[in-house]
């Protein structure tokens, strides 16, 4: 098959409402050298499925019985098959184990799991570079550090196009007392900085035996850890709720979720309060959200932007929209 070998990378997606930008995803991916993308629409109904799949590139995969009946042969089903109606995160492994077999059926060497919101950043090499390097190595899965993307108006349509504006991954332990400072009074930053995960994302190694999801960050053996490395180079960009109506379709759809994963995992343990008080305010009504959302999450005020920036608590990163927009116009 053309494009296909070891050093050949592939996506997996599970995406839902993806609308504007899901053309901007798959271009975006595309244009640096991801040979495929497996895209699992959990809503068998959802409007941009029939466009994805005249998408070159893109295998697009509709959540219906034939998904389900594939999920049940996959070894983590055992695990993950009896809440795979009430855990988003369910799914997402059950289809990152799929995609796995799909896309080891068809000669690609790598597979990166990431969300519809997310890009994968790689600022200095091509992907083909990157994952040709990794192939030299021992490593049976890489990681890579994430960005978490800042809005700075409420009106936006495809983000990918239109932010430029992250917080970086910082080490929060090693900040100096003004950035603490900051990190502790300025309302988009608090509590945690980051208002969503911190851990980073994977790629996998197919050609590794045994390997599985371990959650929806990391890839591990049946018995332990995965051989792993964190990539130095390469990032992932976490459009997280950029725009308003993005947030309010989010958390809409989410509804009355539970404050644990799985009924075990505390979420306000693992990523702080945001994700627990933006479903709260939600279920208040949309008048009450965009004056959540404008508080906590867009930051209108240039001023406050700049001073941030200089203190290394944001950074802007404008070559993404720019490989968007060369590709989009070609």
């Amino acid at each position: 098959m053309a494009n296909s070998s070891q050093n050949a990378a592939a996506i997996v997606t599970t995406l839902r409402n993806a609308g504007a930008v899901l053309d901007s995803f798959v271009s975006y991916h595309r244009a640096i050298g991801f040979a495929h993308l497996f895209l699992i629409f959990d809503d068998p109904a959802d409007p941009d499925l029939p466009r994805a799949r005249a998408m070159p590139g893109v295998t697009a995969i509709a959540h219906d019985g034939a998904l389900r009946e594939a999920w049940r042969t996959l070894p983590s089903y055992p695990q993950y098959g009896a809440t795979t109606g009430s855990e988003v995160m369910s799914r997402q492994l059950l289809n990152v184990e799929y995609a796995m077999s799909l896309a080891r059926s068809r000669g690609y060497g790598w597979l990166l799991s990431i969300d519809a919101d997310e890009l994968f950043f790689t600022p200095d090499e091509s992907v083909g570079e990157h994952f040709a390097a990794m192939t030299k190595t021992p490593v049976e899965s890489v990681n890579y550090l994430n960005f978490e993307a800042v809005p700075e108006r409420d009106g936006i349509d495809d983000f990918f196009r239109e932010v430029d504006l992250f917080k970086p991954p910082v080490d929060l332990a090693r900040l100096t007392p003004q950035m603490r400072q900051a990190v502790e009074t300025v309302p988009q930053l608090r509590p945690a900085f980051f208002h969503f995960y911190n851990n980073g994302k994977a790629a996998v190694r197919l050609a590794a035996d045994g390997l599985l999801p371990a959650g929806v960050h990391r890839f591990k053996h049946a018995m332990g850890a995965a051989t792993a490395l964190l990539s130095p180079r390469q990032f992932v960009l976490h459009y997280a709720c950029c725009g308003f109506d993005t947030f309010w379709m989010k958390y809409v759809t989410l509804g009355r979720f539970a404050d644990k994963w799985w009924g075990q995992h505390d979420i306000v343990a693992a990523i702080g309060t945001f994700h627990l008080e933006a479903r709260n305010v939600v279920m208040q009504g949309r008048e009450a959200a965009l004056a959540f959302y404008r508080e906590r999450v867009a930051m209108e005020d240039r001023n406050r932007v700049e001073e941030l920036i200089q203190l290394g608590l944001l950074t802007c990163l404008n070559q993404p929209r720019k490989i968007i927009e060369r590709t989009r116009r070609a």
